[in-house]
């Protein structure tokens, strides 16, 4: 063959190749991106889309047992609550703590049911997030391969495409494959975009779970140390009356004459102390005193009975729960929630056993009873967080517990409106 022919035959390979290239890479692209589409439908799906889905039906059966058990606790609160209103008899009393044992033993199965629910909800996010990971990555990918073609294409300007191109048509057709590969490009963003805000979305749903489940697991600990003080309650009672009704009554009799003096007293002492202070005049009074903002008298703030808490198994004989009962053993250090000076260190009271009463500014003081022992004196000055003794169970109380009051010109008021 001719020189000439030769060389025009090569030149016309090459051209063919030029034509013929961004073609090709443009369908290699569009196949590949068919394929990352299907891995995407695939990856949305997960790989752990079995286990998930098993822990959801696993977390629905778990909640239809706790809304059975919710259902038996209202009837429990509901035969409480009759009994509670009618004639105040040691066989009602007895009935109305026997009910609430029930009640708590309810409440300890649905926390425990409800522990169980926080933890596959736990172990189903933590699936979530995996395969969400993997979802990210895969992105990533997509991102790599739709930016390199796009690379390849602003290095063309158009009167080069135009060239490699036998037409305006075919021309026009690969001006269009680069427009859908940059919407190709906008909407694999947009979708990495809505991975990443759902990742950083399961992690904080992740870290409220624990969180729930610590609360749940405190909770618990509170209902059983609720369980345990209703038993001694009862314990006592039949103790305490050896299953007479005449000895029932005077009992009745004496814990409501106990509360009112205790009650009297505290408030007695309360106004006394703070008169001796105010003589003093306002530069030496309070001095010592800034702004009321209580903290917790203990490590613990397991509320085992609330302020006013209706399951109170004496309510209905000596009035209302007038603080919190905080569930710590016998021998926790107590601390004194403000600073303030000592009203009274008690010794061997009937109702309140050992106990201390601080006043504070703002007319505000704090009781903190049933202690084992003391480790202050009246009228001394106590710093905030000072130990002022060790928790027990003294006086009227059926197990070792610290029962804390706060008080407003005299009235006991709610404690959690106070403490952080």
């Amino acid at each position: 063959m001719p020189r000439q022919d030769r060389l025009w035959n090569l030149a016309k390979y090459h051209i063919i190749a030029l034509l013929l290239m961004p073609i090709l890479l443009v369908g290699v692209f569009l196949f590949t991106t068919r394929g990352l589409v299907a891995e995407e439908t695939a990856v949305t799906t997960g790989a752990n889309q079995t286990e998930v889905d098993d822990l959801t039906q696993q977390i629905d059966d778990q909640r239809k047992k706790i809304d059975a058990i919710a259902d038996k606790i209202n009837e429990y609160k509901s035969s409480i609550s009759k009994f509670q209103k009618q004639s105040n008899t040691l066989k009602n009393q007895v009935y109305i703590i026997d009910n609430q044992i029930a009640k708590t033993e309810l409440d300890i199965e649905a926390k425990n049911e409800e522990v169980t629910v926080t933890e596959l909800e736990i172990s189903k996010v933590e699936l979530e997030i995996v395969d969400n990971q993997k979802a990210i990555e895969e992105q990533k990918k997509y991102l790599s391969a739709f930016i390199r073609l796009l690379d390849y294409y602003d290095d063309k300007d158009y009167l080069s495409i135009l060239l490699n191109n036998n037409s305006f048509s075919e021309f026009f057709d690969q001006i269009n494959n680069i427009e859908g590969i940059e919407e190709d490009l906008q909407k694999t963003l947009n979708r990495f975009q809505e991975l990443i805000d759902r990742y950083n979305a399961q992690k904080d749903e992740l870290n409220a779970k624990r969180d729930k489940l610590s609360e749940l697991l405190n909770k618990l600990e509170s209902e059983k140390d609720s369980l345990q003080a209703q038993i001694g309650t009862k314990q006592y009672l039949i103790a305490e009356t050896n299953n007479s009704e005449n000895k029932y009554q005077g009992l009745v009799s004496d814990l409501k004459q106990q509360q009112l003096a205790a009650n009297n007293a505290v408030a007695e002492m309360e106004r006394r102390l703070r008169q001796e202070l105010e003589k003093k005049g306002p530069d030496e009074a309070f001095n010592n005193l800034a702004e009321a903002a209580l903290i917790w008298p203990t490590s613990s703030h397991r509320i085992t009975a609330h302020f006013h808490d209706a399951d109170y198994p004496f309510k209905a004989t000596v009035g209302e729960h007038s603080g919190l009962d905080i569930g710590v053993g016998k021998g926790t250090p107590v601390m004194a929630a403000e600073s303030g000076y000592v009203a009274k260190a008690a010794i061997g009271t009937k109702w309140y056993g050992n106990y201390v009463m601080i006043i504070h500014s703002n007319n505000l003081a704090t009781l903190y009873a049933h202690l084992n022992s003391l480790n202050v004196k009246t009228d001394q000055y106590i710093s905030k967080g000072q130990v002022i003794g060790l928790s027990g169970s003294t006086g009227f109380s059926s197990g070792p517990h610290l029962h804390f009051e706060v008080r407003s010109g005299g009235i006991p008021v709610n404690p959690l409106n106070y403490l952080p």
